[in-house]
């Protein structure tokens, strides 16, 4: 599967730091070999991001992506507050 992000989305990924960066790596490349792996906990949204998917990358930090066909286009990171 093709994986793309937005600007928004690798600005806050360079501002993590470790174990995070390591975790968000793992669960990038969980999510390019299978959106649906149980253990990113992918979900589709509701209500106004009714368009979106999340999954999890630690207890609270989140991935918001769209599917576009096939490719997966990573819209925003942060916390479960912050992305919802």
């Amino acid at each position: 599967m093709r994986v793309r992000a937005s600007s928004r989305f690798l600005r806050k990924a360079k501002k993590l730091k470790e174990p995070q960066a390591s975790m968000l790596r793992a669960a990038l490349r969980r999510l390019a070999a299978d959106p649906r792996d149980p253990v990113l906990g992918t979900h589709k949204l509701r209500g106004e991001l009714a368009d979106y998917w999340a999954c999890t990358v630690d207890r609270d930090l989140r991935i918001l992506f769209r599917w576009d066909s096939e490719t997966l286009f990573l819209v925003n990171l942060g916390s479960h507050d912050q992305v919802y």
